[in-house]
C-alpha cells in the first residue's frame, strides 16, 4: 500500500470498460464483464482473459442493446457455472423516487469448457447467444510486445505458477464460454449471489429471488421463494444462511429463507435511509455498507433479550466513517504482520493489540479510484488513539491545510452520537514527526467536547512510545 509503487502488475488493453473481474480457478483465466464495446453486433459482453498475456480466448456476446449488470461463479456439483444478470434496456435502470424503472433484464447461465481449438496458433470465439457459429482470430497484439501465436501453455498459465512453463494443458486445447440458460425476467437483474451450497440469489427490479439448479443441471433454474423491498435491490450478500438486502432508499435489509416453508423473512432493517452502492458481511450479524453519498457504516444485529421483541427491528451502527468518495464495492479481506515479541504492546492484563481480531479487514475500492482498508483494532486502542487523532487534528503542523474541522468533515451524513471509524491518514501524520513535535502534539489540551474519556474518567497522559509503537504496528505491516 505504498504510495506510487506497485508490485507485479502488468496493464493489459482488452477493449470495452470493464466492470467486473472473477478467477475461474480450473482454467486458471479471467472472466471479464465488459461494457461499451466499439462493436456493431453488441455493446456488452463476458470474455475469458489470458491473466499472462492479456490475450482475449473467447467471449460470450450478448444482444445489441442488452447490458451485462451483475456477474458472479456459482457452484454446481463439482463445478462452477457463470452465472449473469443483464438489462436489456440501455436506459437508467432507477427512477428518480427510488422505484425500479419498467425495463427487462435477462438472467443467463454459462458453461466455461475446454474445447479443441483447429490449430495452435487459434483460439475458439463465442458468437452471439443461441448461435452455434465460431470464428477462429489469431492473437492481437499487446502493448510493448510484438504479435506472436497464442500456444497452449498460455491457456492455463497463473500469476501462482512458479514459471510459465510450469502447469499447461494438453496441446491444441482451450476454453470457451457456452450457453446453459437463459431466461427473460421483469426487471432489471443488477445483483446475484451464490447462497449456502446448494442455492444462489438474484434480484429483478425491487425483487428477489431463491434459486437453485434442479439435479445439478444448469440447464433446469428453478426459483423456490421470492421478496420484494419497496425500491430497487442494487446488492446482495450472504453469510451461511444470512441473506443482506441492499436497495437504494432503505438501506440494508437483513432476511433469513425457511428451506422447509420455502419462504423468505424479513428480521433487519436499516435504521436511515441509505442508497446502497455495495455491502459485504463479516458474519451473521455484521454488515459494512457504503452509500452513494460517500460514508461507510458498520451495521450489527442488537441483542434480543426480550422474549416479546418484535420479530422485526432496526440494526444498531456500531460505527461509521464519511469518505468523501463512494466505495463500489467492498470486500472482506484477511491481514496478519509478524513483529518480535519484545515489540509487542502490553499492558497489566495482557497484550493490548488483539491479534485475532486483526485478522479480518474491509478493502474498499471507490469510485475515483481509491484502494481504502480498514483494520479492527480493540476498544483500549481506539480510545487511546482517538485522543491521538483530536490533538494531530488541531495541532498546526498535522491538522488540515485548508482549516477545516476534521471532526465534522469525518461525521458528515451520519447520526450524531454514530461512534466513528479513526482515520489512519490523520493518524499516519504521527509517525513523520519528530521526537519533540511529537510531545508537543501529545501536550496540546482538548476543549471538553472533545475530550477522551475511558471508563468514565479522563483518559491518563499518553507515551509517544505507546503511541508510535501501536501505529507502527499496523501502518508498517501495510507498507
Amino acid at each position: 500500500m505504498v504510495h506510487s509503487k506497485r508490485l507485479n502488475v502488468q496493464k493489459f488493453h482488452i477493449g470495452g470498460t470493464p466492470r467486473k473481474v472473477l478467477y475461474h480457478s480450473e482454467s486458471r483465466l479471467l472472466l471479464v464483464l465488459r461494457t461499451e464495446l466499439s462493436n456493431d453486433s453488441c455493446s456488452s459482453d463476458i470474455c475469458c482473459v489470458d491473466p499472462h498475456s492479456g490475450a482475449v480466448l473467447s467471449a460470450f456476446k450478448l444482444e445489441p442493446e442488452e447490458i451485462a449488470k451483475s456477474m458472479e461463479l456459482v457452484k454446481v456439483g463439482n463445478e462452477h457455472v457463470v452465472v449473469i444478470g443483464t438489462s436489456l434496456s440501455s436506459g437508467p435502470a432507477i427512477m428518480p423516487s427510488g422505484e425500479a424503472e419498467r425495463a427487462k433484464g435477462r438472467l443467463i447461465v454459462l458453461y466455461l469448457e475446454q474445447v479443441q481449438s483447429t490449430d495452435g496458433s487459434s483460439v475458439t470465439f463465442c458468437s452471439k447467444p443461441g448461435s452455434s457459429s465460431q470464428r477462429t482470430s489469431p492473437l492481437c497484439e499487446i502493448a510493448g510486445y510484438a504479435t506472436e501465436h497464442l500456444s497452449a501453455s498460455s491457456f492455463c498459465s497463473s500469476p501462482d505458477d512458479a514459471s510459465i512453463e510450469g502447469i499447461k494443458l494438453e496441446e491444441n486445447e482451450g476454453w470457451q464460454l457456452r450457453l446453459a440458460y437463459a431466461t427473460e425476467w421483469a426487471g432489471m437483474v443488477l445483483a446475484v449471489c451464490p447462497y449456502l451450497d446448494r442455492y444462489f440469489l438474484a434480484s429483478a427490479g425491487n425483487a428477489f429471488y431463491v434459486c437453485s439448479f434442479a439435479n445439478d443441471n444448469p440447464q433446469k433454474v428453478k426459483r423456490h421463494a421470492v421478496s420484494r423491498t419497496r425500491f430497487m435491490i442494487t446488492s446482495l450478500r450472504s453469510y451461511f444462511t444470512r441473506i443482506a438486502v441492499g436497495d437504494c432508499r432503505d438501506g440494508i435489509l437483513f432476511y433469513s429463507y425457511h428451506e422447509e416453508a420455502r419462504k423468505l423473512e424479513q428480521d433487519y432493517c436499516d435504521p436511515s435511509q441509505r442508497l446502497v452502492a455495495d455491502c459485504t458481511l463479516m458474519d451473521a450479524d455484521t454488515a459494512v455498507v457504503s452509500d452513494r453519498k460517500g460514508s461507510i457504516a458498520v451495521l450489527s444485529c442488537p441483542d434480543r433479550t426480550e422474549d416479546n421483541a418484535s420479530p422485526e427491528s432496526n440494526l444498531t451502527v456500531s460505527c461509521a466513517y464519511y469518505m468523501g468518495e463512494i466505495a463500489m464495492s467492498i470486500r472482506k479481506g484477511s491481514f496478519s504482520y509478524k513483529l518480535p515479541a519484545e515489540d509487542g504492546l502490553r499492558t497489566s492484563d495482557g497484550p493490548l493489540m488483539n491479534m485475532s481480531s486483526m485478522q479480518n479487514i474491509i478493502i474498499a475500492s471507490t469510485l475515483l479510484g481509491s484502494i481504502i482498508i480498514l483494520v479492527p483494532i480493540s476498544r483500549e486502542e481506539h480510545q487511546l488513539l482517538q485522543a491521538v487523532q483530536a490533538k494531530l487534528a488541531i495541532h498546526p503542523l498535522t491538522a488540515p491545510v485548508l482549516g477545516n474541522d476534521h471532526n465534522e468533515f469525518r461525521s458528515s451524513e451520519n447520526l450524531v452520537a454514530t461512534p466513528k471509524i479513526l482515520d489512519g491518514d490523520m493518524l499516519s501524520q504521527f509517525l513523520e514527526l519528530t521526537s519533540m513535535q511529537q510531545e508537543a502534539v501529545l501536550s496540546l489540551p482538548l476543549s471538553s467536547p472533545d475530550t477522551v474519556k475511558l471508563n468514565s474518567q479522563p483518559y491518563s497522559p499518553i507515551s509517544v512510545n505507546q503511541v508510535v509503537q501501536m501505529l507502527e504496528q499496523v501502518h508498517y505491516a501495510l507498507n
